[in-house]
């Protein structure tokens, strides 16, 4: 663990010189990386206390130009009682005139995860253990205006080194619980309308993307993703802004249960913990309406509907699998508009979120 912190420190410190020095060459006189430290601190059953530390490195890799995005590289490290740990760097790199963008993440986990079963089918919450790095990269190149083509790649290769003695998962019969390597490519599309990357207030985002995993290139077991994911937001007032999400995951083959579409999580069906539901397909509608209150103060309602279920069967349960709650989100760092997000949930109970960034 204490290699990949000081590999996964030295890939952030390369990119933040890198980016600093490019804008240098052009401007000494002003400084265009500026890292901001955010502390963190959780607390969950599985878990007890987390402490951690987060910092957000924004940057420009195209001076004196207002049509490039900026750039953001986040990095998060904590530690729980449990003696678990994480680091978690997403990033997002835009070149001139954004013709090329870059997004991803690079990870590694040594955690613990409840397992509720697959589908609507429940069996008694199980904590497992697990230790993972996690890669992914989407990379695009503009092929015509707001238009992006390219390709991605996936990893993750899971270690599962505790199990409930009594669980299903101790049994070895759900695909994946003892532990299974994903790796896939494909291709992706993008749509980008917005008029701002980390708050946008009008504007399409629109992205698909592919992975298909096989043991050519790595892969345990053989199966395919599709995702979609569609975000539109309109300004409703200088103050208030409606945002709302579809997001689609269809997955078939030989699929580990971690690699199923999950129901949670910071960022998608919020009210319930990450994996409460679990299957091949999954489509979700959310909305999100954000007033600002005063100074760097902001406030949002948000809801959302789900639809769980696979090839033979969907949707599995009668009804939508509904959540809603609301947040209160603080301006971090104003120049680009990246908020710090608080946010109670509430589906099958009532989940706390504390992240940076808006959901979608």
């Amino acid at each position: 663990m204490r290699k990949l912190l000081v590999l996964f420190s030295l890939c952030i410190f390369s990119l933040q010189l890198y980016a600093f020095q490019a804008d240098s060459v052009k401007d000494k006189s002003k400084k265009k990386v500026q890292t901001k430290f955010i502390p963190v601190i959780s607390y969950a059953p599985e878990t007890r206390f987390l402490f951690g530390v987060g910092a957000l490195v924004p940057f420009s890799l195209a001076h004196n130009d207002s049509a490039t995005h900026h750039s953001l590289i986040e990095a998060f490290v904590a530690y729980t009682q449990n003696n678990q740990d994480y680091i978690y760097v997403p990033y997002q790199l835009y070149t001139k005139n954004n013709n090329y963008y870059f997004e991803g993440e690079i990870d590694y986990y040594n955690y613990s995860y409840y397992y509720w079963g697959i589908g609507t089918e429940r069996v008694n919450k199980e904590l497992y253990n697990v230790r993972f790095p996690k890669i992914f990269v989407n990379t695009y190149r503009k092929i015509a205006p707001h238009f992006y083509a390219g390709i991605d790649y996936y990893y993750e290769n899971d270690d599962i080194w505790k199990t409930a003695d009594s669980g299903v998962l101790h049994t070895g019969e759900i695909l994946g619980s003892k532990g299974s390597a994903s790796s896939g490519g494909g291709i992706n599309l993008s749509y980008d309308t917005r008029d701002s990357i980390y708050y946008p207030r009008n504007g399409w985002y629109i992205k698909a993307a592919s992975y298909f995993n096989s043991p050519a290139l790595g892969s345990t077991y053989s199966f395919n993703k599709i995702v979609n994911d569609i975000s539109w937001y309109k300004s409703l007032s200088q103050r208030m802004v409606l945002a709302v999400n579809e997001h689609t995951q269809i997955t078939w083959g030989n699929i580990p249960f971690n690699q199923l579409a999950l129901v949670g999580g910071t960022k998608q069906i919020r009210g319930y913990y990450a994996g409460y539901y679990r299957d091949d397909d999954l489509t979700f509608l959310q909305a999100e309406l954000r007033m600002h209150l005063k100074g760097r103060f902001a406030i949002v309602a948000f809801g959302s509907a789900a639809l769980l279920g696979n090839a033979h069967v969907f949707p599995e349960t009668p009804a939508p699998i509904m959540a809603e709650g609301i947040g209160l989100r603080y301006n971090y760092n104003v120049k680009h508009h990246i908020n710090v997000r608080g946010d109670i949930g509430y589906g099958n109970t009532v989940e706390y979120y504390l992240t940076i960034q808006e959901a979608f």
